[in-house]
């Protein structure tokens, strides 16, 4: 193995500015070459960074995508499809065993009688979902004293014999508990007359029906999303919408709430007051010009545990709101004469409360039921395009005001427009804040109240109007009870309602008062469920971003950090700034600086391993070295060379 000892390189370059030698070093020790396999060394240590160019016989693909593959569409698209669905039919089969009879409050069920209703089971083995089904039923006397206090009322009692012979027949034929359901309809279906005591014992009774589930595959053509699969992200190119379509029998449907007030009952509730009754008499004659009008009862009940009376009669909080629910729907189908497909009853338990079940005066609110009117309207129509996902139920915060056991909290009054606190008032505010302090942003409401008076021309000037005054008295109390119990500005808020002294002025009216005053709450947020896609089936799709015009006229659109708030329309800025955003979140920081430009220079050698010798039967030559100059300041450099040098040869 030879090299020549001194090689030298000459090229020349633009100018003369300065001179560059760099030297390479190439060991050519015998005993080194004698121990590297097939005559190869290598020029670097291995593993060490060595900046170079790329190779010049093979072939390279630069770091960049093609355009056009940006041109097509990353989103989802939408097509209809011949799907397979199934059909769940419940057959409910009546009559199969006879009915249950109570006499003097008792009831017989024989060895016979479960023998009978086994083998109507098991003669039903290859059904799907088979389970049983107790009615209970009684005569339309009343109930006395003390099993009003026990049950309520017969629907009440109904559902206690229905739960005793469903819990019977459960632990005789040993079924499992979802196979078991019962209900109570008290008197409302009769099948003798009440008038004579053989009929009223005929009426008392417990029906049994066998339920079970036909499941029917049928094809249908439905309009389903096709996800696209990529490979890369496109960051705020794509977005999240929702296709919107109604469900099976809710399509062309338009719901009214909030017409009349909810009905709020206590455990004691005999009988639908009238008043309530009158107000649903009134909502139905202002709809008489409306198509098939239904009248839908939901009641919810507190979260307060059912005690063991309670218990076994309606089993947990569902049972005791569906029970409230049916009573309701059953006085209002007496009252007015309306047929039962025009009344629906639903409980939904201890689920959406209005207001905090830690007091009486909140579970007394929270105790309701709650009227929907729904009629057919050829209007109702979803839209065809793609809208915003409505948020997930439960996500609104609302601000309950928390009404302490110990009592409510006395007003501030005003003398010579300064307040007057009294003594031990602020220690009775900091108390009850404590109160609830495990709740989520527990602060003091101050709200302003003025006397139903006319203001003097020298207070209308500097306030306006009894609004201005109001608000003005309240914050002056805010900031004395503020800075008496150290408060922060998060903790105390302030709002004023001038001379109308009503929290519910829809329901309550104007209430006026002579008396100037300044309430005070103890408040905190809460989240409340909010559900107004009942029955809309909501399919989430992804999209390409569409930029719309940002200089439309007519268009008046909300963003935050590039994300709308009210439709899916974007333009390019707020394209922009959700990309800002999305790099800041990734901490990746884009920047490009000419002025911070640092010298570079370098030489770079390849291949970084050669032969001892050229093989004259190959093309390529093997012993042969290439090196290229690196350097960002090229125009300064008139001429450059690489020496290089034997091994125990002075680089001097």
């Amino acid at each position: 193995m030879s090299f020549t000892p001194f090689i030298l390189l000459k090229f020349l370059l633009k100018r003369s500015v300065a001179v560059l030698c760099l030297w390479i070093f190439m060991a050519t020790n015998a005993t080194a070459v004698s121990g590297l396999q097939a005559g190869v060394r290598e020029t670097g240590a291995p593993g060490k960074a060595t900046e170079m160019h790329l190779p010049a016989d093979q072939p390279f693909r630069p770091w960049i995508h093609d355009p056009a593959i940006f041109e097509a569409d990353e989103g989802d698209r939408t097509e209809l499809r011949e799907v397979v669905k199934p059909e769940v039919n419940t057959i409910k089969l009546e009559n199969l065993v006879p009915p249950i009879h109570f006499g003097s409050g008792e009831a017989e069920i024989t060895d016979n009688y479960l023998k009978l209703l086994g083998d109507v089971l098991d003669s039903m083995h290859d059904r799907a979902n088979v389970r049983l089904h107790f009615i209970g039923h009684t005569d339309s006397l009343p109930l006395k004293r003390g099993l009003i206090a026990q049950y309520g009322d017969n629907v009440g009692l109904s559902r206690e014999r229905a739960g005793a012979v469903a819990e019977y027949c459960q632990r005789a034929l040993n079924l499992p508990p979802e196979s078991i359901s019962y209900e109570g309809l008290g008197d409302s279906r009769p099948v003798a007359s009440n008038a004579t005591a053989d009929g009223r014992q005929l009426n008392r009774r417990v029906e049994v029906q066998v339920w079970y589930d036909e499941i029917i595959e049928k094809q249908v053509e439905e309009e389903v999303i096709v996800p696209r699969e990529v490979n890369r992200v496109k960051v705020c190119r794509t977005e999240t919408v929702c296709k919107l379509r109604y469900k099976d029998g809710h399509s062309h449907r338009a719901r009214v709430k909030n017409l009349i007030p909810p009905l709020h009952y206590d455990k004691g509730m005999m009988g639908v007051p009238e008043k309530f009754l009158q107000q649903v008499r009134q909502a139905l004659k202002n709809l008489h010009g409306k198509q098939n009008v239904v009248v839908k009862f939901t009641a919810y009940a507190d979260n307060i545990p059912l005690k063991d009376q309670d218990k076994r009669i309606y089993g947990d909080h569902i049972g005791l709101s569906k029970a409230v629910a049916q009573r309701v729907s059953l006085a209002v189908l007496e009252d007015m004469d309306l047929p039962s497909a025009a009344v629906e009853s639903e409980g939904r338990g201890a689920s959406r409360p209005v207001a905090s079940n830690d007091t009486q005066q909140g579970r007394a609110l929270n105790r309701r039921v709650e009227v929907e009117f729904w009629y057919d309207d050829p209007l109702q129509n979803l839209p065809d395009e793609p809208q915003l996902c409505p948020g997930a139920p439960g996500s609104e915060t609302v601000t309950r005001v928390y009404d302490s056991p110990s009592g409510g909290i006395k007003p501030i009054l005003f003398e010579k427009g300064q307040p007057v606190i009294p003594d031990g008032y602020t220690d009775s505010l900091r108390r009850i804040m404590g109160e609830i302090g495990d709740k989520t942003h527990v602060r003091l409401q101050f709200v302003g109240y003025t006397g139903n008076k006319r203001l003097d021309r020298r207070t209308a000037a500097i306030y306006g109007d009894d609004i201005g005054l109001s608000m003005a008295r309240a914050r002056r109390t805010m900031a004395a009870v503020s800075q008496q119990m150290g408060l922060t500005q998060r903790q105390a808020e302030f709002s004023g309602r001038g001379y109308v002294q009503s929290d519910d002025v829809v329901n309550a009216g104007f209430i006026e008062s002579d008396t100037s005053r300044v309430e005070v709450n103890v408040v905190y947020d809460d989240l409340i469920v909010r559900d107004d896609l009942e029955g809309v089936e909501v399919m989430p799709m992804t999209r390409e971003v569409r930029p719309v015009d940002p200089f439309a006229l007519n268009l008046m659109r909300i963003t935050v950090d590039g994300k709308p708030i009210d439709d899916p329309g974007k333009c390019s800025s707020d394209i922009q700034r959700c990309t800002d955003e999305a790099l800041a979140n990734a901490q990746i920081q884009f920047k490009y600086d000419s002025l911070k430009l640092e010298p570079r220079l370098n030489v770079t050698a390849w291949p970084r391993t050669i032969r001892y010798q050229d093989l004259a039967e190959t093309a390529l030559v093997e012993n042969l070295v290439h090196f290229r100059l690196y350097t960002n300041y090229r125009s300064f450099i008139e001429r450059a060379e690489v020496r290089i040098f034997e091994d125990e040869q002075h680089v001097r």
